[in-house]
């Protein structure tokens, strides 16, 4: 006699028939094992601190080293709009011939009118050498006549994307009259450029063998 696919399912409710079930399921779990497939929810986000010296190289007449221009000057009281480009340089120590570990490169506008030395600053400040080359961080913040101040970090590219963070500066003893040099401590929270992590499954067998698959770099959201 013919037996329809939902007549015979009752018969193997019994420990037999869900062994069979499984046997039938196992190529099913087998394939969806063997597909990669990244389901990791986010990566992991690193904390950091980088002590460096910046040296600027003030602009002018008969200063040759200068590391920054005049772009604009349009004359208005306390210097307001004055605008120079810089390009100054970032070491491990105060001595300015040591290995420019990075660069800042942007402008600095003297944008008040009540205070000479009020002066607004944008711009990236360019690894070159070390660990961290070829990354960039974006920074905006101010320069007064205080001599020690504190930066934004708005972001970055590279190793630092999506970094947040603040640049305390201070002057050094050390500056003289063509090289201001700033202490900086750089502290950062960002999210380590890694490739997208992936593993063998799927998010959903993740879920089905249950708790989080880390895998390196990367943090697991529990399912």
């Amino acid at each position: 006699a013919f037996f329809s696919s939902s007549l015979a399912l009752p018969a193997m409710a019994g420990p037999s028939g869900i062994l069979l079930l499984l046997v039938i399921a196992m190529p099913a779990f087998l394939a969806l094992a063997d597909t990669p497939h990244p389901y990791c929810d986010h990566p992991c986000q690193n904390e950091l601190s980088l002590h460096l010296y910046l040296h600027q190289f003030v602009a002018g007449p008969n200063r040759p080293n200068r590391n920054e221009e005049f772009v604009l000057t349009p004359g208005y009281p306390l210097g307001f709009g004055t605008t120079l480009i810089h390009d100054w340089t970032l070491t491990n120590t105060v001595n300015p011939s040591d290995t420019i570990i990075a660069r800042a490169q942007g402008t600095h506008i003297q944008a008040s009118r009540t205070n000479a030395n009020g002066w607004y600053i944008s711009q990236n400040i360019v690894f070159q050498s070390g660990r961290f080359a070829g990354s960039t961080l974006q920074v905006m913040g101010t320069l007064t006549e205080q001599s020690d101040g504190q930066w934004s970090v708005i972001g970055g590219t590279g190793e630092f994307t999506k970094a947040h963070g603040t640049i305390k500066y201070k002057m050094d003893p050390a500056s003289n009259i063509e090289d201001g040099i700033r202490e900086l401590d750089i502290h950062l929270i960002y999210t380590p450029n890694y490739p997208q992590a992936t593993q063998s499954g799927t998010a959903a067998l993740a879920k089905l063998l249950g708790g989080c698959h880390a895998v390196d770099n990367c943090c697991c959201k529990k399912y």
